[in-house]
Formats: structure tokens, sequence, C-alpha cells
């Protein structure tokens, strides 16, 4: 079975959100669902940035619905919207 690789964008509440704590809280949801492949933050405007997550998740799972709800409810998120989902599948050693 495959890899999944969900790119997620999350927006704070307000420009004056700690990102730092923030992501703390969401790398612990995350983990229960797979695990952070690459995060990011990204400037959006008037202050305001987003965290990006890059996530991989067995395909089993059969979607980020679940993840994306658990991240909604965190004090502190506004939004979350998947900007991209990509297959990965292990070669094992090349």
């Amino acid at each position: 079975m495959a890899n999944v690789i969900a790119t997620m964008k999350i927006m704070p509440d307000s420009p004056d959100r700690n990102l730092e704590e923030l992501g703390e809280k969401i790398e612990e949801i995350i983990s229960e669902f797979g695990k952070v492949y690459k995060k990011t933050i990204q400037p959006v405007a008037f202050g305001l940035s987003a965290l990006i997550y890059a996530v991989m998740m067995e395909e089993k799972q059969g979607g980020t619905d679940p993840l994306e709800e658990k991240i909604k409810s965190v004090e502190g998120v506004n939004d979350v919207q998947v900007t991209d989902v990509t297959r990965s599948v292990d070669v094992g050693d090349l």
C-alpha cells in the first residue's frame, strides 16, 4: 500500500497568534494520523501568516477529513485547506 502526502494550509484566527505554540498543538494531532513531512510558515497579508504542513499518511486511512476536522477544533485555528495530495510509493533501497 502507498503513502499519501497531503499539503495543508492552516490559517490562524489572528495575526497576533503565536504560530510556534499553535504548531505544537497541530503537530500532536498530526502524529495521531501520520507524520510531518515538511513545515513552513507562509506570509499571507497584513501581518497574517499561515502554517503549511506536508503530512505523510497511509493511503488506507481513506482521506484527510478526520485530520482536518480535528485540526479545526484547535483553539486559534480559523481554517484548514488541503491544497495538494500526492501519492508516494516506497521503492525500498535503490
